[in-house]
């Protein structure tokens, strides 16, 4: 009798939560098609609560982390919402999609706009043990800025002009140009970069083109997630380590794996933590490759005179 009651139960189980909805869970590298054609890096990640309930968290091809306010599995298949603008002006993206071989691959809609394809790859197994960084040994510093011209970069956006100037021996993208990213590759590393931020300005150092170092014109005001230093909207500094507008400044990023440590002026700001997946804005998805270093151009004033990475043997 016992044993026919276990067997009830556990039929009643696997009906309320079917065997393969595990699949979904996990970090996800996501690939969108956006409403120009072109490809754009995203990011989510899926677990479920205490209870059981699903929850999601997304980094969409721009902007910050945000918690998904509808994910659900339906017949085998990922759907999950996402909102923009308020009241009237609402819009939902509604993201579905299904497994294929060890991947994802579906269709989003924004609004009343046609269907794209959107598809998924399982985040890396990082495994990065704490303090990785220690055991590494330094390679020859490679300067990926000649302080002359702009050989060695490329543009984000291919169809755009890459908008900088070398002037007095920086890199200045004279208020909003394109983003540019190095054409040497980098694994694990150290990059040191020099600049100088506008007032108001708001930059960006890329970790192999997909995790970003903020660069803010904030000096005095209280650290978060935003801040310069954080990486963007996942860790945020310790302390504002800040220069005021208009001033030199130096940040050193050692990523090893997925774990980073992040310097400012001197102040240790992040230190050995775990990168959770591709910040906004991301060169691409691929984050198991090395990955060259960008620059953020496209939201306002800053200068660049030194960008030395160090590879990490």
């Amino acid at each position: 009798m016992w044993s026919m009651l276990l067997t009830v139960l556990l039929h009643l189980v696997l009906i309320a939560v079917p065997a393969d909805d595990a699949f979904f869970l996990g970090r996800w590298d996501m690939t969108v098609t956006t409403t120009n054609g072109t490809q754009r890096a995203s990011w989510i990640e899926i677990t479920r609560d205490d209870s059981g309930a699903l929850k999601a968290r997304m980094v969409g091809t721009g902007g910050g982390v945000f918690t998904v306010p509808e994910v659900a599995i339906e017949n085998g298949e990922l759907v999950f919402k996402t909102y923009s603008g308020s009241g009237a002006l609402r819009v939902a993206t509604v993201y579905r999609g299904k497994q294929d071989g060890a991947g994802l691959k579906g269709m989003l809609t924004l609004g009343v706009t046609e269907p794209r394809p959107w598809s998924a790859t399982r985040g890396p197994d990082w495994k990065t043990p704490k303090n990785a960084a220690a055991s590494k040994k330094l390679g020859k510093p490679i300067e990926l800025f000649n302080g002359k011209d702009l050989t060695g970069w490329l543009p984000q956006d291919e169809t755009k002009p890459l908008g900088w100037i070398v002037k007095d021996g920086a890199l200045d993208n004279q208020g909003k140009a394109n983003n540019i990213y190095s054409t040497q590759k980098f694994t694990d590393f150290k990059v040191e970069a020099e600049y100088a931020v506008g007032p108001d300005g708001n930059s960006g150092v890329y970790l192999r083109g997909r995790y970003e170092v903020q660069v803010l014109d904030d000096f005095g005001k209280p650290p978060e997630a935003h801040s310069h230093g954080s990486l963007y909207s996942f860790i945020a500094p310790r302390v504002n380590a800040s220069k005021p507008a208009g001033e030199w400044q130096k940040m050193e990023a050692t990523i090893v794996g997925n774990r980073v440590t992040v310097i400012l002026n001197g102040e240790k700001l992040i230190d050995d933590q775990e990168i959770p997946g591709s910040t906004g804005g991301a060169l691409d998805s691929h984050e198991s490759e090395p990955g060259p270093i960008l620059l953020q151009g496209d939201h306002a004033g800053i200068r660049f005179r030194r960008v030395t990475v160090t590879p990490l043997l």
